[in-house]
């Protein structure tokens, strides 16, 4: 590690901006970080505290298999989060100050975790916390503490204000689309209301008739807390599972709740924008009507004249598939599946997945 610290500070704010604006990656980011430290291993991950869960959510250094292995077990049992959870946000701390190392040796997740992923410390810093969950930056090291890693403590102290701002900046970004989608997506014609969720049930965007159908209070409602509830266990139950971070979430599901078809969407997005604005769910109210329409994909393809490629592109999105899965699925590469995406949107004027799955959905044409 460089010892002029003006040097590292700009080097590392530099990429934290230009990751931000896109001209570099924030894998590069992390990259260039691990390699402060001996055998550096960094990531940007979280932890519930309340939940006793938690995600390395982006990596380096670390295989695929370390990375499952942590999120379905090691997260639950991390020796240095329950003081971590509470430590003062922007402070970057040594794994020493988190738990002496006599005590750190004899955890399991020292002896199955970090010894076969080749560490023996770590540095991390808080960045974010709300409602019991912490977002942190972390660098595992196969050295124990020395000067170095008190340096590297150092510079993740200095770098946190930056990384909060992009935390502020991701979420007002998320925020201001959304709202500026829902506006657009002109439900309010048509008596159907949209409301988009966020991280921890919280509303960041409603339409006028979603408004509505909150004030009344009877099929959805808004908590003191600025939180979206609906009246049916089924119907909440699947938002929560949309909602968490750390479980494969469903994509798509509706229910009919005191006469009001409540259909959710989960909105998909890379994993560095999931990690910094967290999950969003569209949420539709169609007040029912006598006559219900049902989707029939023949007349569908036929209106549309889809190709069988675009057809098969439809039926992976409503189906809640990534774009890898769908290709993994045809033995297409990635690229060929986005341009039958991008064909299919043309063809149906729709401009993205919830304005497509909207049109399956029913909503078209009421």
């Amino acid at each position: 590690m460089k010892h002029d610290l003006k040097l590292i500070d700009d080097e590392f704010i530099d990429l934290v901006y230009a990751s931000l604006l896109g001209e570099t990656s924030w894998q590069y980011f992390l990259d260039r970080l691990a390699g402060t430290l001996p055998d550096g291993k960094s990531t940007l991950f979280y932890h519930d505290q309340y939940k006793a869960t938690g995600a390395l959510s982006l990596t380096s250094g670390l295989t695929t298999k370390q990375v499952n292995q942590y999120d379905s077990h090691f997260c639950r049992i991390n020796p240095w989060m329950p003081k971590a959870s509470v430590r003062k946000i922007g402070i970057g701390v040594t794994a020493e100050q988190m738990l002496p190392y006599d005590r750190l040796i004899k955890t399991e997740f020292y002896t199955d975790f970090l010894v076969p992923a080749g560490s023996e410390s770590a540095v991390g810093v808080t960045i974010v916390r709300n409602e019991g969950r912490s977002f942190l930056l972390s660098i595992l090291t196969s050295e124990r503490e020395t000067q170095r890693t008190a340096e590297a403590a150092e510079l993740l102290t200095r770098l946190a204000p930056h990384l909060h701002r992009v935390f502020k900046y991701y979420q007002n970004r998320s925020f201001n689309r959304f709202s500026k989608e829902a506006r657009g997506l002109a439900f309010d014609a048509i008596d159907v209301g949209l409301i988009i969720v966020g991280d921890n049930s919280r509303i960041k965007s409603a339409s006028e008739t979603a408004q509505r159908i909150l004030e009344e209070g009877t099929c959805v409602r808004t908590s003191a807390l600025g939180k979206l509830h609906i009246a049916s266990h089924d119907a909440e139950s699947m938002l929560q599972k949309m909602l968490d971070r750390t479980a494969p979430e469903p994509k798509f599901a509706n229910y009919i709740v005191e006469d009001v078809k409540v259909t959710l969407i989960h909105v998909q997005k890379d994993r560095f924008s999931f990690f910094f604005e967290g999950p969003t769910v569209v949420v539709i109210l169609e007040p029912q009507r006598n006559v219900q329409r049902a989707f029939d994909l023949a007349e569908f393809r036929e209106i549309h004249s889809l190709t069988a490629a675009e057809v098969r592109a439809l039926n992976g999105l409503i189906g809640g598939r990534s774009v890898d899965e769908i290709a993994a699925e045809a033995g297409l590469s990635r690229e060929t599946i986005r341009s039958q995406i991008k064909s299919l949107y043309a063809k149906t004027n729709a401009a993205n997945q919830v304005d497509l799955i909207r049109m399956v959905a029913g909503l078209e044409g009421l």
